[in-house]
């Protein structure tokens, strides 16, 4: 699956086929999910107006969705954020994913 993260002045979006999937905010939690989400996808968070694509298999979806869905004024979500990265990334294998 061809995706496209964005960032804009209110957070981080995540696209599918031109469609958001999923949305960070810039605040604490936001921006702890933009990290997590950016290192399981193996991509740099972009900077404020940029964009960065990645190829990713739907498993590999399915827990960047979980990452940017947690809450991470809980320190059990940054355990269960672990867990979901090395997945997404043992799920990649050796090569990386960036289209940039």
């Amino acid at each position: 699956m061809r995706l496209t993260l964005t960032q804009t002045k209110s957070g981080l979006s995540l696209y599918y086929d031109g469609r958001v999937m999923t949305r960070v905010f810039v605040n604490r939690s936001g921006l702890s999910a933009a990290a997590a989400m950016g290192e399981a996808l193996r991509v740099r968070v972009p900077k404020l107006g940029e964009s960065v694509d990645a190829r990713v298999s739907s498993g590999v979806v399915f827990r960047v969705l979980a990452l940017s869905a947690l809450d991470y004024r809980n320190e059990l979500s940054f355990q269960l954020a672990t867990r979901l990265i090395a997945e997404a990334r043992d799920m990649q294998g050796t090569r990386g994913t960036s289209e940039a």
